[in-house]
This record gives C-alpha cells, sequence and structure tokens, in this order.
C-alpha cells in the first residue's frame, strides 16, 4: 500500500514551500515526488472534494490570502488567489458539500466564507465573520484570534484562542451565510482553543486542543449546549517547561494530541462513554510538532522547529519509533490525499 500526502511550510514566494510525498505503508519510508514555489508561507493546505484542487493559505499581515492550484502528478498549477480579507489566515476547510471553503484569519480573528466554482475555484466571499472580546493572556490573547473552523451539516465550529471560546454558527447553504447561535463552548479562562474533533460515533461530543492551557477539553451536548465536562492535560506530571499544543486527531477509537516544547504526541484512549485516559507520550523525533497525520499504521508529523518531517509507527494502539524522516524547512501542515482520491488526480 503507497499513501501520498501534501506538507505546507513556512518560506517565501520563490522558495520550494509545498511538496507532495508518498509514503510506503509498509515500511513507513517517505519519498519527495515534488516540490513547487509560488505561495508565500502556505502553512495550510486542504484538497478539493473531488481532489483536483489543493487549496493554500498565505499566512500574510496585514492581509493574506487563499491560493487555488491544479493538483497534478508533477506539480502544481496556479488556478487563483483571492484575498482573506484578514490578517494571518492559518487554516481552511470545506463544508461537506464542497461548495464553500472557510478561511480562519487569525491575527484579525476572523472567519471568511468563499464561495467556489463547478470546478472547486474560489471565486468571491459570500460571508464575513469577526468576532470580539479578549482572554486573560495580555499577550497572547489581547483580542479575538480565530484558529480554526470544522463544519458538521449545518452547523460551524469556530475556535477563537483569544476569547476562550468555541463559536457555533448555522450555516446557510444556499446563500454561504453565517448566523451566530449565540450558544458557545465556554473554555476555562487561558485555555486558548485551537482545534477541534468530533467523537467518530457519540454525536454530541466534541474534543478542543487547547493551546495554551496544554490540555484538551471534552464537552457534551446537553439541551442544544454544550457543556464542559473535563479538562485532561496532555503533559506529564512534573513537567514544568513552556509548552503549547497543536494538533488533534482520532483514530480507531484513539485521541492523539501534539505537545510543542515537550515535542511530543500524547495518547488518549476513548473511554465507551466518551471520557478520556491518557495511555502514552512519546517524542515525535522532532522540535516543534505543528501538525501531523495518520496514514495507514504510521502517523507523518511536520516538525517546525528542525525542520523535518518524522514517522512514529502505530502498534497495538501506541505508537513506537522508527527513526525515519525527511528533511523539509519550517513544515507546518500535512495534508493526506484520501485513498478514494489518489487515482483520481491527473
Amino acid at each position: 500500500m503507497r499513501y501520498e500526502f501534501y506538507a505546507g511550510s513556512y518560506g517565501g514566494r520563490q522558495e520550494e514551500n509545498i511538496a507532495k510525498y508518498s509514503l510506503d505503508g509498509q515500511t513507513g519510508e517517505i519519498m519527495k515526488l515534488y516540490a513547487c514555489s509560488g505561495a508565500e508561507n502556505p502553512s495550510w493546505l486542504t484538497l478539493s472534494s473531488g481532489g483536483s484542487v489543493l487549496y493554500a493559505v498565505e499566512e500574510l499581515a496585514p492581509q493574506g490570502n487563499v491560493r487555488a492550484f491544479q493538483a497534478e502528478d508533477k506539480g502544481l498549477k496556479p488556478l487563483a488567489c483571492i484575498s482573506a480579507k484578514g490578517a494571518d489566515p492559518c487554516h481552511i476547510c470545506l463544508d461537506e458539500a464542497g461548495r464553500y471553503l472557510f478561511t480562519a484569519n487569525y491575527s484579525s480573528g476572523s472567519l471568511a466564507v468563499c464561495w467556489l466554482d463547478e470546478r472547486g475555484i474560489p471565486v468571491h466571499i459570500t460571508d464575513f465573520f469577526q468576532d470580539t472580546g479578549c482572554g486573560s493572556d495580555p499577550v497572547r490573547q489581547e483580542g479575538p484570534h480565530i484558529h480554526f473552523a470544522k463544519i458538521s451539516g449545518e452547523r460551524v465550529f469556530i475556535a477563537d484562542l483569544g476569547t476562550d471560546k468555541v463559536l457555533v454558527c448555522k450555516l446557510d447553504a444556499k446563500e454561504g451565510r453565517l448566523t451566530d447561535t449565540g450558544k458557545p463552548l465556554k473554555l476555562p479562562a487561558g485555555a486558548g482553543p485551537r482545534h477541534l474533533e468530533f467523537h467518530p460515533n457519540i454525536p454530541g461530543i466534541i474534543y478542543v486542543a487547547c493551546e495554551l492551557g496544554s490540555s484538551v477539553a471534552v464537552f457534551r451536548e446537553k439541551e442544544e449546549e454544550y457543556v464542559l465536562e473535563a479538562m485532561e492535560s496532555t503533559l506529564p506530571e512534573g513537567f514544568s517547561g513552556e509548552n503549547t499544543v497543536a494538533a488533534i486527531r482520532i483514530r480507531n477509537n484513539q485521541l492523539y494530541v501534539s505537545n510543542r516544547g515537550h515535542d511530543s504526541i500524547a495518547v488518549f484512549a476513548i473511554r465507551e462513554a466518551g471520557g478520556l485516559a491518557l495511555r502514552q507520550i512519546i517524542p515525535t523525533g522532532g522540535r516543534i510538532p505543528r501538525d501531523f497525520a495518520i496514514m495507514g499504521e504510521y502517523m507523518v508529523i511536520a516538525n517546525q522547529g528542525s525542520d523535518d518531517i518524522t514517522v512514529l509507527r502505530i502498534a497495538s494502539g501506541r505508537l513506537e519509533q522508527t527513526d525515519i524522516s525527511v528533511p523539509m524547512s519550517r513544515p507546518a501542515c500535512i495534508c493526506p490525499v484520501p485513498a478514494s482520491l489518489r487515482d483520481k488526480i491527473p
């Protein structure tokens, strides 16, 4: 079995900062297929629903962009560039129908909704959501900092690190517009919500990776509102160094979170009722693991601080070191090509 993925990174427009790799499903070895320039600070990538278009943010201030590329076997062909209408866009995602692209603008605390044409090319902004407020940390939470959005049906969950909230909006799929429900997920002061995942089997359970608090929050929906049930640390007891949480993923009733500073992956078992139990904390083999993805029996990790992509093996629910790595300057995002799309990319 062979897997493929794209990696985005921080780098200038002339640098090769988007690359495509293959992963050997038997050995975990990685081979670079090609690398491209043309974008600036493409720190987050996502593929169109058909796999033919790769979207990349350009994390820039005072205003960033979203670029679209034709994804091909031998490279990327520029298709379009549209303003994100905000500073430092750091995450993009699609709605479930693949009609709208959501761009989280970190520094300006906003979310732009962009309509895609039938080819998947971004055309124009249909709505713009601007959050307000601040948090308890005067440095990191001096204002709103929207970091991430995730869609479930007609609801859009928007993580605002700066205000310790995950906002819940309703999406009008016909018009591409958002309406705030006024029922956010409220985190403890200073938690700094960054990314989130839904329980794979139980509706109404959400896990929030809290960057500033180095923790995972467990929420459960009750009477159309989300109630905080638990806060689980991602660090070993006694650790006193600086750390921030980054990515969160779920696979086979296990939840994985990356620690930047401790430079590790925390592994939690998801209990039958949805709670978490810490099973393992293992080094990533690099520094500042900003993102990771799971493909087959392997975890591929973008270590921004050590300029490399490392590989861990998953065996019986636990992670194991492999000593496999490939160099990449300041990698920030791992974007797998789904198995259903690998043979469809021209």
